[in-house]
């Protein structure tokens, strides 16, 4: 049961309070209502926590880097130590990249990598990355995958009014950012080119063009994983 969906559900039933007694008669409830859609959950195994770690020291890293170096710019006295400092940081990230792929390769998952960075758009840290979240769970399908990496499109309409889809953003937001970046490379590609500029052709923006991208590509991958199939590009 998680605690953002039972916060919710109070909401929704007009619970007001907050007691002890209250939380209980409100999760017999909710499994009274909810729980045939509930499955027990598992924890991650310690590959994933190693990786799912590394990956997001590497994202702050990056981030401290960038925000360094837009700050500094203007700063000429202390540019060559500035300089090092920056250099330190890049062989820091460097070094991230590799182990996340030495902790790949000695979980007997290098050939699956490789499987992965097949797909144009996909390279070693994208790869790595969806990898990752497949190691997660027995995903039913495409969507389960989907939703889990955030992917997934937030619908709210009401009769003949379409409201706004959004993302639901629910999983690590990392993966989005290294998904995000895959579709930025994939659709300069001749194998993706034309599906993303007949979505900018259907009106789509070029934020929404890139995240059905990504979605798309993920899927890919999905299924390359799933069914231990080789990736074909388009044409072949």
């Amino acid at each position: 049961i998680g605690g953002y969906e039972l916060s919710h559900y109070r909401k929704g039933v007009k619970v007001r309070a907050k007691t002890d007694a209250l939380d209980a008669r409100l999760l017999a409830r909710y499994l009274n209502n909810e729980g045939h859609q509930l499955h027990p959950w598992t924890p991650p195994s310690p590959l994933y926590c190693r990786l799912v770690s590394l990956f997001r020291r590497r994202a702050a890293l990056v981030q401290a880097r960038v925000s360094l170096k837009q700050s500094w710019s203007n700063e000429p006295l202390l540019k060559k130590a500035f300089e090092n400092q920056i250099k330190a940081m890049q062989r820091l990230e460097i070094l991230l990249e590799k182990t996340i792929q030495t902790q790949l390769e000695a979980a007997g998952l290098g050939a699956q990598l490789k499987r992965c960075m097949k797909v144009e758009g996909i390279g070693l840290l994208n790869g790595a990355r969806l990898l990752t979240s497949f190691q997660r769970g027995d995903f039913r399908n495409a969507d389960a995958f989907i939703a889990f990496l955030g992917l997934d499109l937030r619908i709210s309409d009401s009769g003949k009014k379409k409201g706004r889809r959004c993302l639901s953003k629910r999983g690590d937001p990392e993966a989005r950012r290294l998904m995000h970046n895959a579709a930025m490379s994939a659709r300069r590609t001749a194998a993706w080119k034309g599906f993303y500029e007949a979505l900018r052709a259907r009106g789509l923006s070029t934020t929404e063009a890139l995240v059905a991208l990504a979605r798309k590509l993920a899927r890919v991958v999905f299924a390359l994983l799933k069914n231990q199939s080789e990736y074909l590009p388009k044409g072949i």
